[in-house]
């Protein structure tokens, strides 16, 4: 197997060799840069010089002491900078300079139409973000589809419904419209978008789809026809779903769901017609439930026949789970034999345990009671008052859930993990000890363990939020995801950010990356400073063909981080109340960012929003015209 640096060099040369324009634009402004460095018109050369930082440029080679140079909004020039010659100075004085982080596994399909922040990964140092991913998405929608798409979008990505109805002004149909709309926004980073195969699906089928019939050949050529129109229209990929565990709000699958491979091989073929484009899956068994062993050793034959069929790259989610701890390895070691066989499969995980939240104003193990129900509209201070009264606790204690509503899988899960809850602390512990779980804490002391997360909750000297991790923790610690860090097709994501709002805040992997493998981990050995920041940098650009991007070289956009790596943490994650309808979704803030630049421009400055928003629409060039026997060789 190649090194990982080698098979990212070939990468970036495919990318860039198939982007010409790109390409010209690249050369000729080094060419402007190197001319202008042997003038002798220095002064108030750069609009900005980032001064004494420690350089990780995303390649992976060793950090380096260098100043940077902005002008336009590129990045001028790397190396010793006179101060005077900039316009404003940002002084890094031993920090370290990245580029800006890449999030190939985002969720804002709605809250890129009513928010311009996007957060919570605007805290984490993302400067360019993926949405529409996992099948999921809001484009193309006929005006009697969107209940549809929205009981999905609440059920599988935990929006509430009442947000995406209030939020949502659905000036679109078509996928373009919804391209055109964006584009008519201004962020605080930029967003790309995969059209999704859900609602391509319910588009193109109607009621047929949500009954999860099977495509026929003129619905497929209808789909095929609206995916090349998505990628004339910028979509920077095509995704589709298989897990079983999707489900919408209703407990209905997700349309899609069950397509066979003559439908998605199609789909995937149209969207490599352009010639550009990335395969995004969420495999069959991909989270260890409903899966038969023989489904799921043939679905990465599965992925190959897509990848294959699109000749195009393909990215699907992977993690370990508990029924069978050592599919993760199969399926990566699948992957790199693809690889060599110049199939370009990348398995993508999130580089910690994924963990669920639970806490009084999400979902909690206690919400189906009779008397929580009565005070669960209180505000949580006055609810908390009312569960510490000594009545209170026991009733809440004592009653079997209210069956009348359908159980969702979140709380089903809560309840029957319950005992692995741990606290969520001011100094968080993503490695824990077995001796942390609640399970073994209310054993110690004699208590139920429902007894024991209640009283937590109410704590006035705890968060009141408790997590578990559901999965890349069978074993108990994080000595695989170190494997997996090493692998070299192993891609970071599953930030999720904008989804799973009420059990999640995972947009922090950039920062938690930077803090707990490159400096924190105590349980085992620790991650180089350079090899994160390339899995959160140069590799996403190279996947999805972001050329002018994801390294700091001259040229490139000025997507930058300054970070206080000494000084960097993550806070605990919190509740706040800030979505339409009032809606309710978990943030996780950060400190140590001293500046994060967007095309040249600061949005972050000491941890602060500066109200900047220069993140615009990123819309994908259709490569057709290409060589396509090319693009596909190694």
């Amino acid at each position: 197997m190649d090194s990982e640096v080698e098979l990212l060099e070939r990468e970036a040369a495919f990318t860039f060799q198939h982007d010409q324009n790109a390409g010209r634009r690249f050369l000729a402004h080094k060419e402007r840069r190197e001319t202008e460095k042997k003038s002798a018109l220095a002064v108030n050369m750069f609009e900005i010089v980032i001064k004494g930082g420690i350089i990780v440029d995303g390649t992976g080679r060793k950090p380096f002491a260098a100043d940077i140079g902005i002008e336009d909004g590129l990045i001028a020039e790397i190396g010793r900078i006179d101060s005077g010659a900039a316009r404003s100075l940002i002084d890094a004085d031993g920090a370290l300079v990245t580029p800006g982080f890449i999030d190939p596994h985002g969720h804002y399909d709605g809250q890129l139409t009513w928010d311009q922040q996007l957060n919570p990964s605007f805290q984490h140092g993302v400067t360019t973000i993926v949405s529409g991913n996992c099948g999921i998405g809001l484009a193309p929608a006929h005006s009697h589809d969107r209940s549809a798409l929205i009981d999905v979008m609440e059920g599988v990505e935990d929006i509430p419904g009442a947000v995406l109805k209030e939020g949502l002004e659905w000036n679109w149909e078509t996928f373009g419209d919804y391209m055109n709309v964006l584009e008519s926004r201004c962020y605080t980073m930029d967003v790309a978008v995969n059209i999704a195969h859900c609602p391509l699906r319910v588009y193109a089928m109607g009621a047929r789809a949500l009954r999860h019939e099977r495509a026929t050949l003129a619905d497929i050529e209808v789909m095929a026809a609206l995916i090349r129109d998505a990628m004339r229209a910028g979509a920077v990929g095509f995704s589709a779903n298989r897990l079983l565990e999707h489900r919408g709000r209703s407990g209905a699958y997700i349309p899609g769901t069950f397509a066979v491979e003559k439908e998605l091989c199609a789909l995937a073929a149209a969207m490599g017609e352009s010639g550009s484009g990335v395969l995004q899956i969420a495999p069959f068994g991909a989270v260890g439930g409903y899966c038969h062993d023989d489904l799921r050793r043939a679905e990465h034959e599965n992925l190959i026949k897509l990848a294959t069929a699109a000749r195009r790259p393909l990215t699907y989610l992977l993690h370990q789970f508990d029924r069978d701890p050592e599919d993760w390895r199969r399926f990566v070691h699948a992957s790199e034999t693809a690889w060599r066989r110049g199939v370009r499969i990348y398995p993508q995980t999130m580089f910690r345990a994924a963990g669920i939240l639970s806490g009084l104003d999400g979902t909690h193990v206690f919400l189906r009671r009779k008397s929580y129900a009565m005070i669960a509209h209180l505000p949580i201070k006055d609810r908390v008052r009312e569960m510490r009264k000594p009545e209170r606790r026991a009733a809440i204690l004592t009653e079997h859930d209210d069956e009348t509503e359908p159980m969702d899988m979140a709380l089903k899960f809560f309840k029957e993990k319950i005992g692995e809850f741990t606290p969520v602390k001011t100094s968080l512990d993503y490695e824990p000890e077995t001796s942390n779980k609640f399970g073994t804490r209310s054993m110690m002391e004699g208590r139920s363990v429902e007894e024991y997360l209640y009283d937590y909750m109410i704590d006035e000297n705890t968060s009141g939020i408790a997590g578990l991790f559901a999965l890349n923790y069978s074993y108990g610690d994080l000595s695989h995801v170190r494997e997996m860090i090493d692998s070299p097709i192993v891609m970071a994501g599953l930030g999720d950010g904008g989804a799973h709002c009420r059990l999640i805040c995972d947009a922090s992997l950039p920062t938690f990356g930077l803090t707990f493998w490159t400096r924190d981990r105590q349980r085992g050995p620790r991650v180089c400073v350079e090899q994160i920041v390339r899995k959160h940098t140069r590799d996403p650009a190279c996947l999805y063909g972001f050329i002018d991007r994801g390294v700091l070289e001259v040229g490139k956009r000025a997507d930058i981080n300054v970070i206080d790596h000494g000084r960097l943490q993550m806070y605990p994650p919190e509740f706040v109340h800030d979505l339409p309808a009032k809606g309710t979704r978990l943030i996780q803030p950060s400190a140590g960012y001293i500046a994060t630049l967007v095309k040249g421009v600061l949005v972050r400055r000491s941890d602060e929003d500066t109200g900047a928003r220069p993140g615009r629409l990123y819309r994908n060039q259709w490569r057709a015209d290409n060589d396509r026997a090319a693009t596909y060789r190694h």
